[in-house]
């Protein structure tokens, strides 16, 4: 079986094609990425799907007054969650080490093959330059990408704006207003239950003179703010 796929070059064109894949999903990281980064510059209406997703959470955390107390830690979650082509991030970074690790042990293969099936030093160092020349290829394109480089810049700047930019000022008027009138209600009702029991002849039938109705007004907003 190892002869014949030495034989047929199975192994080369294997290894080959592991060099392609861990191609493909370096090109697949970079793209999510760089994506990113450019919606740093406008985030207020970023272009990148996951860019998207990430100023929606934020704006559904703010809008139930949910405080992210580590943006960090906020934000690597939200990463993990990224995807391109329904792949998540995670999984395009892993396809990069099997591609090197694939290719890796074709060749350790193919040198075992030549050696027990005494084949010439030529085909063995074909697999040897050839295994050592992709593995290698990858986890230099890989550094010479800046992905880690590239994720502390998305962290930097949307940890930024999570500890610098509050909600819009549209957004501080609603919840005032929404405050408010939970606010009015709650006085309304208190009101109401004293009324009623005012009206029943009890002891706070004295009380409710227009003069004290406001005074209590008053006593029970201040409360509730």
């Amino acid at each position: 079986m190892l002869y014949s796929l030495l034989k047929q070059d199975f192994l080369l064109y294997g290894m080959i094609g592991a060099g392609i894949l861990g191609l493909f999903c370096i090109a697949m990281v970079n793209r999510f990425y760089s994506s990113a980064i450019r919606d740093l510059h406008h985030l207020e209406e970023p272009r990148g799907k996951w860019t998207r997703q990430f100023m929606e959470e934020c704006r559904v955390r703010k809008t139930n007054e949910q405080e992210i107390h580590n943006p960090e830690a906020f934000i690597r979650r939200q990463l993990m969650e990224g995807s391109v082509w329904g792949i998540t991030l995670p999984k395009w970074k892993q396809g990069i080490g099997y591609g090197a690790i694939g290719c890796f042990l074709l060749m350790m293969a193919a040198v075992y093959g030549t050696y027990r099936y005494q084949e010439a030093d030529l085909m063995r160092y074909q697999y040897v330059l050839t295994g050592a020349g992709i593995f290698a290829m990858l986890l230099l394109i890989k550094q010479f990408m800046g992905f880690l480089t590239k994720e502390d810049m998305i962290l930097d700047g949307l940890t930024d704006y999570i500890e610098n930019t509050g909600a819009s000022e549209e957004d501080r008027v609603d919840m005032e207003q929404i405050r408010e009138e939970t606010r009015e209600e709650l006085i309304h009702q208190v009101r109401e239950g004293i009324s009623q029991s005012a009206a029943g002849g009890t002891r706070f039938s004295q009380l409710l003179t227009p003069e004290e109705e406001d005074l209590m007004r008053d006593v029970i907003r201040e409360y509730l703010t």
